[in-house]
């Protein structure tokens, strides 16, 4: 009886102890678009969009807050929020915004919000290019370059303390590329820059106020997330995959500048990926039919969560799990544990366990008012 006591006390303990190691995530909303039947349209007299505010070093995900006039878009990859690694500020992009002219219609956006994650307010706008939308952040949180999407250039924006400025953009490639995202190397001289709309990934070396083309992959089509490897070694790229297919995962050896591997998920529409911070896991997240029409053929309820182990260039899938539809972004907990994806037609962000590759939804649901579109924690590259 007194040992089993006095291992209940130490679990206990054990548990205080990861509950009191707060992990920051910010999970961007868009009031503004809503799909019906498989067709996206604006939402009339839209509530401002909104950020939620997370802790993810608790299970159930604690709810710290929610910040109101935050503008964000799901047009875009969902990486178009990052967090600096000291957890002190958010930066948001909106990558479109409703057309001032004709409500019914969007046009492309160029806004950075400036969070303040402590007070949880707004503290700064910053004008980048237009469709302003897949950003990362330096670990060493002094830069953030942001992909604009429409004008194929890339914003490099300076971070000190609680001060954000844009230092300058960088015209990278043309317009109709749809240049969405860039991750970042650890040590911030790589930038892996996915361009969705010819196929392409573009590798580029990072220095000062420089970007530099190093080498242009042909990749599967429509890419869309990438990370990198805490080695800095690898490169983990999602493409949506062509309409009619399937979503692809493809594995990058940054040294040689080539594709090693590439994966089929299974499921169409490879939306959201991210990469668990000691590099071990990839989560990807597919509409998987469900952002089809009704009537269609390839229609489904709900979109899935799948879940692969990185080892070394190899991709292994352990699990998948049913989520809502229009799916979004996933973000990982500090220590891979705990899983969280965003559905963009529920509204809400869905909570999962993964037990060393097992997922389970925990069924906890949290609601977002406005559709969930990009998600990021504080250990996110």
């Amino acid at each position: 009886m007194r040992k089993t006591v006095i291992a209940g006390v130490c679990v206990g303990l054990g548990l205080v102890s990861a509950q009191a190691s707060a992990q920051l995530a910010v999970s961007s909303n868009d009031h503004k678009i809503k799909q019906e039947n498989g067709v996206n349209k604006n939402v009339a007299n839209p509530s401002p969009d909104s950020i939620t505010v997370l802790d993810l070093g608790t299970l159930p995900v604690k709810v710290l807050g929610t910040v109101d006039n935050v503008p964000g878009s799901v047009v875009g990859p969902p990486l178009s929020v990052a967090i600096t690694p000291d957890e002190t500020l958010a930066l948001v992009a909106s990558s479109s915004k409703l057309d001032p002219a004709d409500p019914t219609k969007l046009v492309p956006d160029d806004r950075i919000t400036v969070v303040d994650l402590k007070d949880r307010k707004v503290i700064g706008t910053l004008n980048t290019g237009p469709g302003a939308a897949g950003l990362s952040i330096t670990k060493d949180g002094k830069r953030a370059y942001v992909a604009n999407r429409m004008a194929g250039s890339v914003s490099i924006l300076s971070i000190d303390g609680k001060q954000v400025a844009l230092v300058k953009t960088v015209p990278l490639m043309k317009a109709d590329t749809l240049l969405s995202h860039i991750a970042l190397s650890p040590d911030g001289g790589t930038g892996v820059v996915t361009r969705n709309g010819d196929a392409k990934v573009e590798l580029v070396k990072l220095g000062g106020d420089n970007i530099t083309s190093t080498a242009v992959l042909d990749i599967a089509p429509r890419p869309y997330a990438a990370a990198v490897t805490p080695d800095g070694k690898t490169a983990v790229v999602a493409s949506l995959g062509d309409p009619k297919g399937n979503g692809v995962l493809s594995v990058i050896d940054l040294a040689s500048g080539k594709i090693v591997n590439t994966t089929d998920i299974g499921h169409e529409s490879l939306e959201g990926m991210m990469m668990s911070p000691d590099g071990r896991w990839i989560a990807g997240v597919a509409h998987g039919g469900s952002t089809r029409p009704k009537d269609a053929p390839q229609y489904k309820p709900k979109g899935v969560v799948v879940l692969y182990r990185l080892e070394g260039n190899g991709l292994t899938k352990v699990s998948e799990a049913p989520i809502g539809g229009w799916s979004q972004g996933a973000s990982f907990s500090r220590d891979g544990s705990v899983v969280i994806v965003q559905n963009m037609n529920e509204a809400n962000l869905q909570v999962f366990k993964n037990d060393n590759g097992k997922l389970t939804d925990t069924g906890q649901s949290i609601p977002t008012v406005g559709g969930a579109a990009a998600i990021r924690s504080s250990t996110d590259r």
